[in-house]
């Protein structure tokens, strides 16, 4: 299987709050940010376009959609970490004690009312699972949601927190397989950087 995964463009978020769920529009810079990341899925033969239901998903898939010529199908299961208690917060305003217990497992530490990284772990390999019989396929959605491909399928540590670090519009194509005992195995490349984030002030 081949899985090419395109992360939104940069969100409209002037006061710099912690998000997941919450449904952004995408940022005014958002024409000159999305005509690369269509360049480098020139190669790609998807015969279906997958998006998060989020509009800073869904207005660069509909782009997708046009470039391609192919429908558009959202899927919840590719929707970003829900933070629970921390969206829509400035992470300098998050409780110490809180911080701290994030800091000590990253992609274990479950959200006060939301999920952890695991939990997307989880819904996005379900997800995979119904996808077993595409040949190829596109995702357009969020860095929580390549991660799990990352940490799941093709071995990063999660001690490597790699979901802090995937710029936006980033390009990538996996090559996915299952071994002989079922279980996902794979591989990527990077084909378009994107337009690197801020780092996380944690």
């Amino acid at each position: 299987m081949i899985l090419w995964t395109l992360r939104h463009t940069k969100p409209h978020n002037p006061h710099n709050y912690c998000y997941g769920r919450a449904d952004f529009e995408v940022a005014p810079s958002f024409d000159t940010e999305f005509p690369p990341a269509l360049e480098a899925l020139k190669p790609c033969q998807a015969s279906h376009l997958f998006s998060s239901p989020l509009k800073r998903c869904k207005t660069l898939a509909d782009k997708v959609s046009d470039h391609l010529s192919l429908p558009v199908e959202t899927k919840d299961a590719l929707m970003e970490i829900h933070f629970g208690s921390w969206e829509m917060q400035e992470l300098t305003k998050v409780p110490r004690e809180e911080m701290n217990a994030w800091r000590q497992n990253w992609r274990g530490y479950r959200f006060p009312g939301g999920e952890s990284f695991h939990d997307v772990d989880k819904r996005v390999l379900q997800f995979l699972d119904t996808c077993t019989g595409l040949e190829e396929m596109l995702w357009v959605t969020h860095a929580g949601v390549i991660a799990v491909l990352h940490h799941a399928v093709c071995g990063v540590p999660d001690s490597d927190f790699v979901e802090g670090r995937f710029p936006y519009a980033m390009v990538t194509r996996f090559e996915i397989e299952k071994d002989s005992k079922g279980k996902y195995e794979g591989r990527f490349d990077t084909l378009y950087g994107g337009i690197q984030q801020p780092p996380l002030n944690v």
